[in-house]
């Protein structure tokens, strides 16, 4: 999770990481159905029932052209939203995109980057340089 300003810096190192490993890495992104069940069975959780939460979750994929077009065509999204603690989380079943919400940040980044890593990469996310980085980062570092 990119929780901070991008430098010139963090670009340069992301096409570095992007440049080593991308020709090895090979599709492997989950559904959002395989996604929601992975976040349930790993998490203690409560459904977090809140229409204004799944609002903001499917406007920010709906205004994210990269996460938009992990939708099936003409779809919208379908979001199931918990808590596990003072977290939210909200997934996207037909997409498998998410959105981990939390006051401290630093409780939210390691389920949003477990998330990340377990989801994986598809065709498309592979020649994004920044994605292919952090998965890297996360799955190697």
């Amino acid at each position: 999770m990119i929780t901070s300003e991008v430098t010139q810096e963090m670009i340069e190192e992301w096409k570095r990481i992007f440049n080593f490993h991308h020709s090895k890495l090979s599709p492997n992104r989950k559904t959002g159905i395989e996604v929601d069940d992975y976040f349930r069975n790993k998490y203690t959780y409560q459904i977090f029932d809140s229409e204004k939460f799944k609002k903001i979750v499917e406007f920010n994929i709906m205004e994210n052209e990269h996460s938009r077009s992990k939708l099936p065509e003409g779809m919208k999204p379908d979001i199931h939203s918990y808590h596990a603690g003072d977290v939210f989380v909200g997934i996207d079943t037909l997409s498998g995109e998410f959105c981990v919400e939390c006051e401290d940040i630093k409780k939210a980044i390691p389920i949003y980057n477990d998330l990340f890593v377990y989801r994986g990469l598809d065709e498309n996310d592979l020649k994004n340089y920044v994605l292919v980085a952090e998965y890297v980062k996360l799955t190697q570092g």
